[in-house]
């Protein structure tokens, strides 16, 4: 095996051990693989052959393993992060499509608690409350998650371990809120279909089942980021 074929096997070996983004891996991998070169260089200008220099490079970085556990908690707080600021853009947009399907639909909004606007189906009693209390736990996590990747990073030593279970709570409120107005459409088509607009209320629909999906994934993926830190 040549110099290059070792350093590129070891790199795959940290890479195959790194979780996070695809890009911010990426990134660690080619600031690897330039320090690996460097290290390279330096025990050439010695003499020693192209296949023992890396050798000697990759004895200097260490075993794959504990490279990639170095650099897990960095990739666990860019994940949490990705997925606050993703839910906090994409949230306001998605209400926007609802709220255009709730007037194309001609619902009656007033001054009144959700549930007593003219033309919601019968689970509004239990579904909007429901939604409100996931948006609020969504937003309030999905702050305190950029927050804590931020500068408040810095006085919480347990910063990766909280940010990914602040995002993971942020994604399952996200899909809790999704859910619960699937649940209020669900109940809409049985009750008086004819009264949707087809067209806002399929765009808004997709809009929320993609978030749902993406937003659970997410999820998932930070408390996998936070399992790798134990």
């Amino acid at each position: 095996m040549t110099g290059s074929q070792q350093i590129d096997a070891y790199l795959s070996e940290v890479a195959a051990a790194l979780p996070g983004p695809a890009r911010t891996r990426r990134d660690i991998v080619a600031e690897l693989r330039s320090g690996l070169l460097d290290a390279a260089d330096a025990h050439r200008s010695t003499g020693l052959q192209p296949a023992p220099v890396a050798e000697a490079a990759i004895r200097e970085f260490g075993d794959p393993r504990q490279v990639a556990a170095g650099f897990r908690p960095e990739l666990a707080a860019c994940q949490a992060r990705r997925l606050a600021v993703t839910l906090l853009a994409t949230g306001p947009l998605i209400g926007l499509l609802w709220a255009a399907a709730a007037v194309a639909s001609h619902i009656g909004i007033r001054h009144a608690p959700p549930w007593q606007w003219a033309g919601v189906p019968p689970t509004s009693l239990i579904a909007f409350p429901l939604a409100a209390a996931a948006f609020l736990i969504t937003v309030w996590t999905a702050l305190f998650t950029i927050a804590a990747t931020g500068r408040l990073a810095r006085w919480l030593p347990s910063g990766p371990h909280i940010a990914t279970t602040t995002a993971a709570i942020a994604g399952f409120g996200a899909a809790a809120a999704d859910a619960a107005i699937f649940l209020l459409l669900a109940s809409q088509l049985v009750s008086a279909p004819s009264i949707l607009a087809p067209a806002p209320v399929a765009a808004a629909a997709v809009a929320s089942l993609t978030r749902l999906t993406l937003a659970r994934r997410g999820a998932r993926h930070c408390l996998s980021a936070r399992a790798t830190l134990a």
